[in-house]
């Protein structure tokens, strides 16, 4: 086992840090958001998507 010198442990948490701290643009409304899903859209976007294929789904059901 390699013990890694404090030198190596700072440079990992900087680059851990600066991962986290990365914006994304939503594909949907433009908004800067740490987390992005599927198509590129924020939660809020995704959630939108979701609702209208509910109401689409359900209206075939019937």
């Amino acid at each position: 086992m390699q013990l890694l010198a404090v030198t190596d442990l700072n440079e990992e948490e900087a680059e851990l840090t600066q991962a986290q701290s990365k914006q994304y643009t939503c594909k949907g409304c433009g908004k800067e958001t740490p987390n992005l899903f599927q198509y590129d859209l924020c939660r809020d976007c995704l959630n939108q998507t979701f609702r209208r294929l509910i109401k689409v789904i359900d209206s075939v059901r019937k």
